[in-house]
C-alpha cells in the first residue's frame, strides 16, 4: 500500500537508531531501579508530537511498571492510560502463531504439512511449481510469497475507511494525499484477499508476487504469509480467526479489551488514530479517520496495554514451561530458531533487529531477545522479552512518528541484561 513505505522507512530509522551499539557481554543481570524512568518518559512526550503512548514493564513474570502518558484525544484532553485500546500492528502476528501451535498442540496440524493440502485453492510459486510451500515456511516468512503488487494503483484498497472523513482545511498536502487512496469500505473474506493475490486469476496477481528462490531458501518479511496461515488457523479449527482468538487466547488471559473490530469493543476507551502532517519534516499529528484491513489478522488487533501486559506475561512463563495456553514443547518451539543462518541476510547485533532470526512468527534477535515490532496508521509499537534476565516490555503510541524509538531506547535500558 502506498502508505506503507513511508511507515516502513520511519519504522526502519527507529529500529536502528542503534544499530551500532556494541553487544554486551553475558553477565549475571543487574536490573537497572526504576525510580527514574517515569521522569525520562514524560520527557520524552514533552519532546515529541506524539499524541500518546503506554509503557509496561514486566520481571520475573510480574508487571513492575505501567502507565499512559498523553492523550488519547487530543481535542477532548483524554488521558492515555493502561486501559486505553489501541492498534498494536504487526504484533498481531504473533498471535497467529500462538494459534498455529495450538493446532499443533491438538495434533490438527503438521509444521511441515503443505498449505495446497489444507487451502480450498492452490498456491504455486510460477518459479518452482513443483515444491510445495508448507506451514512452516509460512510462520518462518520463507514461503517465497512477496506481496509485491499495490492494489492501491488500481483504485483498490486493502485498508479501508469505516467512517466518512473530510480532511480539515489546513491539513498538509502529505496528508490529504494519504487520506486520498482510502474510501469507505467493507472487509472481503481472507480467501478473496488471498485469491487475489495468488490466484492467476485474481486481481492483484503478478508473477512479483513470487520470489526467484525456492520455498524455504530465505527470510523474506510478507504480510500474505501471515494471513494464509491466519486462514489456516480457520480451516483446521472450523471457527473464524475473531472467535478462535476470543476463545483460546483472549478469554483464557482474560483479556477483555482485546478484539480484531471496533464493533467488537468499548468505543469509550479507543484512542483517537493520527498521523504526522509531514512524512519528511513533521511537526504536528492530524487525527485520521478509523479504518480496518481486509487481512485484519496480520496487524489489526487492538487491545489496553492492561490487556497486552497479560499476554506478554504468559509468553514469558511459556519460554519457561509454565505458559497456560501451550504444552511446554509448543512454546519451545514457538520461539526457537528455525531456521539456518544462511536464511537471513540483515544481520546484525542490534538487540532490536527482527531479522537475525525467527521461531514462529517471533522475531529472535543476536542478544537472544525474542520480539516483534509494528506499525502502521496511527501506530508504532513494540513487544519484547529477554530470556536471561527474566525482563520484558510492551509498549504502543497512537502516532506513527520516528520519535517513538525514544520510548524504547529508555525502556531497553530498564530491561536490558546489565547495568554499567
Amino acid at each position: 500500500m502506498k502508505t506503507g513505505l513511508p511507515f516502513l522507512i520511519i519504522l526502519f530509522l527507529f529500529l536502528s537508531c542503534k544499530s551500532g551499539q556494541q553487544h554486551v557481554g553475558r553477565r549475571v543481570p543487574q536490573l537497572a531501579p526504576l525510580d527514574s524512568l517515569d521522569t525520562e518518559l514524560t520527557n520524552v512526550l514533552h519532546q515529541s508530537i506524539m499524541p500518546g503512548f503506554a509503557v509496561s514493564l514486566i520481571r520475573n513474570n510480574k508487571i513492575v511498571f505501567s502507565k499512559g502518558y498523553g492523550y488519547a484525544d487530543l481535542k477532548n484532553n483524554t488521558p492515555f492510560t493502561g486501559k486505553t485500546i489501541n492498534c498494536v500492528a504487526s504484533i498481531s502476528k504473533t498471535f497467529i502463531g500462538l494459534s498455529i501451535m495450538q493446532l499443533v498442540d491438538a495434533g490438527k496440524l503438521d509444521l511441515d504439512e503443505p498449505i495446497n493440502s489444507i487451502l480450498p485453492y492452490k498456491v504455486i510459486n510460477p518459479f518452482y511449481p513443483a515444491l510445495p510451500i508448507t506451514v512452516r515456511h509460512l510462520v518462518t516468512h520463507t514461503s517465497t510469497l512477496n506481496q509485491e503488487f499495490d492494489p492501491e494503483d488500481t483504485g483498490d484498497a486493502t485498508i479501508f475507511l469505516t467512517e466518512p472523513f473530510e480532511p480539515a482545511g489546513d491539513a498538509s498536502e502529505d496528508f490529504k494525499k494519504a487520506i486520498g487512496y482510502y474510501k469507505l469500505g467493507k472487509k472481503i473474506s481472507l480467501d478473496d484477499h488471498i485469491r487475489n493475490y495468488t490466484q492467476p486469476s485474481g486481481k492483484w496477481y503478478m508473477t512479483e508476487n513470487f520470489l526467484r528462490h525456492p520455498p524455504g531458501a530465505k527470510f523474506d518479511y510478507t504480510n500474505l504469509d501471515a494471513v494464509i496461515a491466519a486462514r489456516i488457523v480457520e480451516i483446521k479449527s472450523g471457527m473464524t480467526f475473531e472467535d478462535y482468538t476470543k476463545k483460546y487466547i483472549f478469554e483464557p488471559l482474560h483479556m477483555n479489551q482485546t478484539g480484531w473490530h471496533d464493533t467488537d469493543l468499548n468505543a469509550a476507551l479507543l484512542t483517537k488514530i493520527y498521523m504526522p502532517d509531514s512524512n519528511s519534516k513533521p511537526s504536528r499529528a492530524i487525527e485520521h479517520p478509523r479504518y480496518e484491513m481486509t487481512d485484519f489478522p496480520v496487524g489489526g488487533l487492538k487491545t489496553s496495554m492492561d490487556d497486552l501486559s497479560k499476554y506478554l506475561i504468559d509468553m514469558m512463563k511459556g519460554y519457561e514451561g509454565n505458559g497456560q495456553l501451550l504444552r511446554k514443547k509448543s512454546y519451545q518451539i514457538l520461539f526457537s530458531p528455525l531456521l539456518p543462518d544462511s536464511c537471513f541476510e540483515n544481520r546484525n547485533d542490534y538487540p532490536f533487529n527482527d531479522q537475525y532470526s525467527v521461531g514462529v512468527f517471533w522475531a529472535i534477535s543476536a542478544s537472544g531477545y525474542r520480539l516483534h515490532n509494528g506499525g502502521s496508521i496511527g501506530v508504532y509499537s513494540f513487544i519484547y522479552f529477554d530470556p536471561e534476565s527474566g525482563s520484558g516490555a510492551v509498549s504502543f503510541c497512537n502516532l506513527p512518528v520516528a520519535d517513538f524509538g525514544k520510548v524504547r531506547e529508555v525502556v531497553h535500558r530498564y530491561t536490558k541484561k546489565t547495568v554499567r
